[in-house]
């Protein structure tokens, strides 16, 4: 049962093609790009500004430089740079950056951008292609005073305080000059349009990459929440409390601002792409199948809880048809003061594991960008013999849990899931009762 977890894993992966999501939403007939429902007269147009940031970029590019032939074309190219081939993909400038923490190459990318895009006026055309693993790999603080070593202390602290997604981009976005629509400041009087593949819920387009193009919909007072609720205020890096003191963390550019007067923007890929898939190729495979929604805030433990009791209701539905839930997004995992090695998927299938010893179930958790934490895996699978496995080896499950230290032990057990990098959509999760 495992192993066919894994195949319909990777059979949903390779839905998630990123040349066929851009050929769907980009198109070029003669002189007429047509970007989103967008018609695009390209002999009007003197320069095309083409901006590729996250763990995506390098396959957006690549699917889109060819539809603009002809045209004068220049940009970035950021994508990881533990994960990229570092090959050049010319007209863009390839400036890699850190992930999932900033480094010196983020900070530069950043300023490149920026003295690119202080050069686009009225006649020109902004194309942003943005991915999950921007908001690490494209930086530069709000002010200088703020040193590279802060504004990576930020991002560990923000991945460790247990806050959602989209908490941890409200604070990122604050505390950046090119994230939360400022960097489409740059380049208000051009023509902009962005495409996002998108690793966050659904209705929050301007969280991707902490939404460097997009109006920000959030608000000053969110900041506020945000700090208060995961006791951050006190603990972020003191030149970043210097900020916040002295009222420079300001309001970021809202809808109807300026820079977005000649603005657009559409999804091409995103987690409900591939829950989609990932349904289809479960019907496929003779499962009865259904998706489960699964908020961001919960924890490994109270995912597993609820996911299994979804399971049972399901199973109890199909009169002892092969069943599996379905559920995708992310998790929230705090932790510990000395954690070990994995991420938020192993972490939720090690709860799961705990939860099913004996029991004909099998669980899938894993990343759609190839990597889970900390870990060099996308996820792991278990069933109902892998606590005896573990036990076996002398393997303690309760610790490894405690200590979000799953890796060791799914890599023991040979249980881990690898995919390939070059994409993110969030997380997808399965789980079956045979």
């Amino acid at each position: 049962m495992k192993d066919r977890l894994r195949a319909l894993f990777h059979t949903a992966l390779r839905e998630l093609d990123v040349g066929a999501a851009i050929a769907r939403h980009v198109q070029r007939d003669g002189q007429v790009l047509t970007v989103a429902g967008e018609r695009i007269d390209l002999a009007a147009v003197r320069r095309v500004f083409v901006l590729a940031i996250g763990k995506a970029a390098r396959p957006m590019a690549q699917a889109l430089l060819p539809l603009l032939h002809g045209s004068e074309v220049r940009g970035l190219l950021v994508p990881p740079r533990e994960l990229d081939d570092g090959t050049p993909l010319p007209p863009l400038e390839l400036c890699a950056g850190g992930h999932p923490v900033p480094d010196l190459g983020s900070l530069h990318a950043a300023e490149r951008a920026l003295v690119l895009l202080g050069n686009a006026g009225e006649p020109d055309l902004v194309l942003f292609l943005i991915s999950g693993g921007g908001s690490a790999l494209f930086e530069r603080p709000l002010s200088q005073t703020v040193p590279l070593a802060d504004v990576q202390a930020l991002h560990r602290l923000l991945v460790a305080c247990g806050a959602d997604i989209l908490a941890i981009n409200v604070v990122r976005k604050h505390f950046s000059s090119v994230k939360g629509g400022r960097l489409a400041l740059r380049a208000a009087a051009a023509q902009q349009i962005t495409l996002l593949i998108s690793d966050v819920p659904a209705a929050h387009p301007d969280a991707v990459a902490s939404g460097p193009s997009l109006p920000d919909a959030g608000s000053q007072k969110e900041l506020d929440t945000v700090l208060e609720r995961h006791d951050l205020r006190r603990r972020l890096p003191s030149s970043l409390q210097t900020l916040l003191r002295a009222g420079h963390v300001g309001p970021l550019p809202r809808p109807g601002d300026r820079a977005f007067a000649r603005s657009r923007w559409t999804t091409v890929l995103d987690n409900d792409t591939a829950l989609a898939a990932l349904r289809r190729a479960a019907l496929a495979a003779g499962f009865a199948a259904e998706v489960v929604a699964a908020p961001d805030s919960a924890t490994a433990a109270e995912l597993a809880d609820t996911l299994l009791a979804a399971l049972r209701a399901a199973r109890t539905r199909t009169q002892g048809q092969p069943t599996c839930v379905l559920a995708g997004g992310e998790l929230s995992v705090p932790l510990p003061p000395q954690p070990g090695r994995g991420g938020r998927n192993q972490q939720f299938v090690l709860a799961v594991a705990r939860r099913i010893a004996s029991q004909p179930i099998a669980v899938l958790s894993a990343g759609t960008d190839g990597r889970d934490g900390s870990a060099p895996a996308a996820g792991a699978v278990a069933d109902g013999a892998t606590v005896a496995r573990a036990e076996a080896l002398g393997l303690d499950v309760a610790t490894a849990e405690a200590r979000c230290n799953a890796h060791p032990l799914f890599s023991a057990l040979d249980d881990l899931v690898l995919a390939p990098a070059g994409n993110n959509v969030r997380d997808l999760r399965i789980l079956v009762h045979s």
